[in-house]
């Protein structure tokens, strides 16, 4: 399909999908790609009224393994649960020490929040008495908290600079830290190499993790075999910065600032085996569906995409108004029985044809919300009323030259 930047949804794209988005301005919205009549349509589930300039979404996340809960973490030490069930949506705020939250995690009752400073921090959701948040130090910096969906206990963290690289924590041993990576042997300048862990997703599992870089690789971990990566990518490309990774299976799928979405093969890194293509800013989350085969994508050029992982195929596009920074994609429930659904059909065919009648369009609260802080421009009705008569006089003035003109030239024909 050719690069656009229009909402598309492409045909062969069946699947009943649903996305959750968070963005830079701290809206928090729900689309249906699987609804046949406004694959587009969004829906803002958080109150545009207590957004400000702290309230960025920095963090989206499952909270269990049915994926019914939603853990949301903003620019300040506010943290939001939202549960999904057949009433829609209810949503719950806890409190942290500090901000910003990089990551969110859930374990026995508790959530576990990552925060910008290195901070681990642990919360009873439903404490007896008030308590403060149990703290543990990762380092100076944390740029992205992971939990592993096979093994909830076990969550990883990595930052900055080498004291800030990746370490992974045991939540079932009180924070336990079970292993801690190894950088690169020096260069050939005996310099040390650079190390900034953007992102970290484990493969399939809590001993396999892979890690990218603002600095241009990515790297994968063994816990079981060696400190140091098993296996590394380097770019050789000037401004290659990895922003965000997701991984599963064989391949490892990750996102530049400069908008490049690329897939990597864990068995030969020497270079990536997939690109996708269709973007015109940063990637800022990846998510893939419990299948694997649908890859979605948040982009700061303010849209949402689905791509088949892999055939590469873009599927679904979507202009979220906003940049978006984090990104969920997430299965609909079955479908109903087919005795329902003839039900239905009965309901539809017994309807009475009506008149037409003309309906005002929804209001869209967001596009209030950004009209009304903007200035506002005085209008120009008499000038164009002006412009308008004197257009007209001209028009008049051309008709009564071209009469006579044609007159004469007729005569002069029957003569």
């Amino acid at each position: 399909m050719k690069w656009t930047t229009a909402n598309l949804k492409h045909p062969n794209y069946t699947a009943q999908h649903e996305i959750y988005v968070g963005t830079h301005t701290g809206s928090f919205k729900h689309l249906l790609p699987a609804s046949e009549k406004t694959p587009h349509g969004q829906r803002n589930i958080s109150d545009l009224k207590d957004l400000d300039k702290e309230s960025r979404v920095t963090s989206l996340a499952f909270g269990n393994e049915s994926r019914t809960e939603i853990l949301l973490g903003r620019g300040k030490n506010i943290a939001e649960l939202h549960s999904i069930g057949e009433g829609g949506f209810s949503a719950r705020h806890v409190s942290f020490s500090a901000a910003p939250i990089v990551g969110l995690a859930r374990f026995n009752e508790k959530l576990i929040a990552g925060i910008g400073n290195g901070e681990l921090q642990s919360l009873e959701l439903d404490p007896e008495e008030e308590t403060a948040p149990v703290v543990i130090s990762t380092g100076t910096q944390m740029d992205h908290l992971r939990q592993c969906t096979q093994a909830r206990n076990i969550v990883a963290t990595g930052g900055k600079e080498r004291q800030n690289n990746l370490k992974v924590y045991d939540l079932s041993a009180d924070g336990k830290q079970i292993f801690t990576s190894k950088n690169l042997p020096n260069d050939y300048l005996q310099l040390e190499v650079p190390v900034w862990d953007s992102d970290i997703g484990f493969v399939d599992g809590p001993s396999v993790l892979a890690t990218c870089s603002r600095h241009g690789y990515v790297r994968l971990y063994d816990t079981r075999k060696q400190r140091r990566p098993v296996s590394c990518f380097a770019s050789e490309e000037h401004g290659m910065s990895f922003a965000t990774l997701v991984a599963q299976g064989n391949y490892i799928y990750t996102g530049t600032t400069m908008g490049a979405l690329k897939a990597f093969d864990i068995r030969r890194m020497k270079t990536h085996v997939h690109t996708y293509k269709g973007f015109t800013g940063g990637i800022s989350d990846l998510h893939l569906d419990p299948t694997g085969r649908f890859l979605s994508s948040a982009s700061l050029d303010r849209y949402v995409r689905i791509h088949d992982a892999d055939s590469t195929v873009l599927l679904y596009q979507c202009y979220v108004k906003s940049k978006a920074t984090k990104i969920l994609i997430r299965q609909l429930k079955e479908e109903k029985p087919e005795a329902d659904a003839e039900e239905e059909e009965e309901e539809i065919d017994n309807i009475v044809p009506q008149k037409p009648s003309i309906k005002t369009a929804p209001v869209d609260d967001e596009y209030e919300y950004m009209f009304d802080q903007m200035p506002t421009v005085g209008d120009s009705e008499d000038e164009s009323g002006e412009q308008v008569e004197a257009t007209v006089k001209v028009e008049k003035a051309k008709q009564k030259r071209k009469g006579p003109n044609q007159s004469q030239k007729t005569k002069k024909k029957k003569v």
